[in-house]
């Protein structure tokens, strides 16, 4: 056990019964068989919890002991629930953490054109790689399952691409006349494991946490997520507690519709699966995207 988690034990009990060990914490439980969480003190996280608490984020775990080096918090048990509630839940507590931190600050035009040009080479470069695959693929005289796979589905692909490059040259002119960015306290970690359920919902894992545009939070969870819950709905429930901006909306699907590259593998099964994934990937996103659109027109016809 590490040396510092030991002398932060010490300073909440100095008799623990049991250790519990995790991959980045060590679950402890005294003589009056209440149980802790000690961990290592990554992101200074007594300046946080003041940050939250000051800002009226108050769901948080009991901060028991904290230094420079590991902190101590009170584990609370959680309550069996269904995937897709804790889900839910998760969802809105980073929509309320989001418009308890969001605050605007300036943003020049270099800064713009920096994030422009990055995701322009990504879209090209993406659009590159595909290409010559797609055109060694049909040399050949027989296609390979995977092969077949992503022949069939390129369209699609190059479909995504093309929208990514036509709404970066949107939002890229919208943002030229803009100043202002809005920012906020992004948790960075978000997994419906660090949401427990309890009198009131508390959300842990805070040692990724910093500050940048409100979409990352959304983007990363997708990305991990997408095919495992209705994100349609989690959408409109972030949305209803910390609506997007237009410009952050664009920026966003921007990110969700740009594929990621195909990792092949020796195994042609692992490949075709793989291909499978990006393209169940595609659909999903063009489903979350085409609601969100629906929604949209709907709202200004009204």
């Amino acid at each position: 056990m590490n040396r510092m988690i030991k002398d932060a034990l010490r300073k909440v009990t100095k008799n623990a019964q049991r250790y519990e060990f995790y991959k980045n914490a060590v679950v402890f439980i005294d003589d009056e068989r209440k149980k802790h969480v000690c961990k290592e003190n990554k992101n200074n996280i007594l300046q946080l919890y003041n940050y939250l608490n000051s800002r009226g984020f108050n769901y948080l775990p009991k901060l028991e002991y904290c230094n420079d080096d590991s902190y101590v918090y009170e584990f609370k048990e959680d309550i069996k629930t269904p995937d897709e509630q804790k889900m839910s839940d998760l969802i809105k507590l980073d929509a309320l953490l989001h418009n308890k931190t969001v605050y605007y600050k300036d943003i020049s035009l270099d800064e713009v054109k920096e994030i422009y040009e990055d995701l322009s080479k990504k879209i090209e470069d993406t659009y590159k790689y595909y290409d010559e695959l797609i055109n060694l693929i049909e040399e050949d005289v027989y296609y390979s399952p995977s092969g077949y796979m992503l022949a069939r589905n390129c369209s699609s692909l190059f479909s995504c691409l093309e929208f990514c490059r036509h709404e970066l040259e949107d939002w890229y002119s919208i943002m030229q006349s803009k100043t202002k960015k809005r920012v906020v306290l992004l948790h960075n970690n978000l997994d419906p494991s660090h949401v427990i359920r309890g009198h009131d919902n508390v959300l842990i894992s805070f040692d990724k946490a910093k500050r940048d545009l409100p979409i990352y939070d959304f983007i990363n969870l997708y990305k991990r997520m997408y095919d495992k819950y209705d994100f349609n709905e989690l959408y409109k429930e972030y949305n209803k507690i910390f609506p997007l901006l237009d410009e952050e909306k664009k920026l966003m699907f921007i990110i969700l519709f740009l594929p990621d590259k195909i990792a092949f593998s020796n195994s042609e099964m692992k490949s075709t699966i793989n291909i499978s994934k990006l393209c169940n990937y595609l659909v999903t996103t063009d489903k979350l995207f085409m609601e969100n659109e629906a929604k949209h027109a709907e709202e200004q016809n009204h």
